[in-house]
């Protein structure tokens, strides 16, 4: 059985949704987060203490896209859009947009934000990657504009991509950062009862 190491409010949660959309069965170890600091046992089975953490058999994989990617084209999954779809190019624009683009300045400003003594240059810092976030969600509401799902009229891996930062929007509050066709298309994404499930599961 595959087996998915998890903690909450963690890219684990793209895999669980992924699972539950697919209908894949695995065993889904939760842990306290941060792992390497709660749950010492963990670095022995992935040694950079990160999650989530993939095994399915001889195959161990820790990032969560490729793992989503993987997962999908291993069962025939439509959540991949094929090499010979015209969808592909901005399926891939997308699929990259929401680890790379999006969560940039999103990770910045989490850790920042944790600095417990604030002064003018942490408040500097902390500004500067809010008006980054903002500028990179314009371009996801641009995109939105007519569409519920961002590529090939359906739910693909794209959209298990960006539902990350967008979740982690929320958990920084920072929702008046969204238009209103990404605060519905977040929302859009939520309501899907595998999504709902991957939420209790991770």
């Amino acid at each position: 059985m595959v087996t998915v190491y998890s903690a909450p409010n963690t890219r684990a949660l793209r895999v669980i949704w992924l699972l539950e959309e697919i209908g894949v069965k695995a065993e889904i170890k939760s842990m306290p987060y941060p792992p390497r600091k709660h749950a010492p046992d963990y670095v022995a089975v992935n040694p950079t203490g990160l999650v989530p953490l993939l095994v399915d058999g001889e195959v161990r994989l820790s990032e969560s896209m490729a793992i989503c990617d993987y997962l999908a084209t291993k069962h025939g999954s439509p959540l991949v859009v094929r090499p010979n779809d015209p969808e592909r190019p901005q399926f891939l624009q997308w699929l990259w947009y929401g680890e790379s683009t999006l969560m940039t300045p999103l990770s910045r400003l989490n850790v920042v934000s944790q600095v417990e003594r604030k002064g003018p240059e942490v408040d500097a810092i902390i500004a500067g990657a809010r008006d980054h976030v903002a500028e990179r969600l314009k371009m996801l509401e641009q995109r939105l504009e007519g569409r519920d799902f961002l590529v090939a009229g359906r739910l693909t891996l794209a959209d298990i991509s960006v539902s990350y930062p967008l979740h982690l929007v929320g958990l920084l509050d920072i929702d008046n950062l969204l238009g209103p066709r990404a605060s519905a298309y977040r929302e859009r994404l939520r309501s899907r009862p595998a999504y709902r499930r991957a939420e209790a599961a991770a």
